[in-house]
């Protein structure tokens, strides 16, 4: 899998791939043949059948994730970032993720982990489950395919996502108590205020920045040249994604059934 990048200011980028022979991407810049990326090196430019430059480049996770495929909306970089720190995952840790979905969370926990670690993630949905299966073995920087696995019986942090009533939360808590190490967390991904009533939540929001040289249109006498530097937060609307709510599991199952 390879990011093509036009070469032009704002110019657009698309994930592209499994390459192969007599294959090609169309944009609205014109189509490009698979044959004329296979082989090449990151950064080396392409040309399009309108005669148009491209960039050729290794997609970042946050990239693939992204642009990949999608059977549903998945858990955005921002996101799984400020999951991973919440969970305080350090490498070798196991995982249990309950709803891989379209397994974006999924690779960035297999990354946190690494080789000596190992995701185990469940999705009910078979259709999901088979696409997610495909694009984690699809990304191949980082080998994070070998990380994730089945499902099993004892985890440090535990992560529970896509639940759509906060009424659900309370009696799925006995179950993932079982499954959770003393002092670990859980964090859950929940999207809908109705979920989150009553609870300390967070909220993620990374904003972009406009930053660069812009001509001044009526410079007045006391400037030197008619450049000025642009620096302020874009115009675009910020779209909410998700509440992320953390729960930590502070008595051992023996203290846990003498209370009981």
């Amino acid at each position: 899998m390879v990011i093509v990048r036009e070469c032009s200011r704002g110019g657009k980028h698309a994930l592209i791939g499994p390459l192969a022979d007599g294959s090609q991407y169309g944009s609205r810049r014109g189509s490009l043949q698979h044959s004329s990326i296979i082989g090449r090196h990151p950064r080396d430019r392409i040309t399009t059948s309108t005669d148009h430059k491209f960039m050729v480049h290794h997609p970042t996770l946050g990239e693939y994730v992204l642009l990949c495929s999608r059977k549903c909306t998945p858990i955005y970089p921002k996101d799984a970032s400020a999951i991973i720190s919440m969970l305080d995952i350090s490498p070798g840790d196991r995982i249990l993720e309950a709803g891989t979905g379209n397994a974006g969370l999924t690779m960035y926990l297999a990354r946190a982990v690494g080789v000596g670690g190992k995701v185990e993630t469940v999705e009910r949905d078979e259709k999901r489950s088979q696409h997610a299966q495909g694009i984690v073995a699809g990304f191949r920087v980082g080998s994070v395919a070998d990380v994730v696995d089945g499902i099993a019986h004892e985890h440090d942090p535990l992560v529970v996502v896509n639940d759509k009533r906060a009424n659900l939360i309370l009696p799925a808590l006995p179950m993932i108590y079982s499954y959770l190490k003393t002092d670990r967390y859980v964090v859950c991904y929940l999207p809908s205020m109705s979920q989150v009533m009553d609870l300390d939540i967070v909220e993620v929001d990374w904003r972009d920045w406009d930053v660069r040289l812009a001509r001044v249109r009526n410079p007045g006498p006391e400037m030197a040249d008619d450049e000025a530097m642009v620096c302020r937060p874009t115009h675009l609307p910020t779209g909410h994604t998700a509440f992320l709510v953390k729960l930590r599991k502070c008595a051992s199952d023996l203290i846990a059934s003498s209370i009981e």
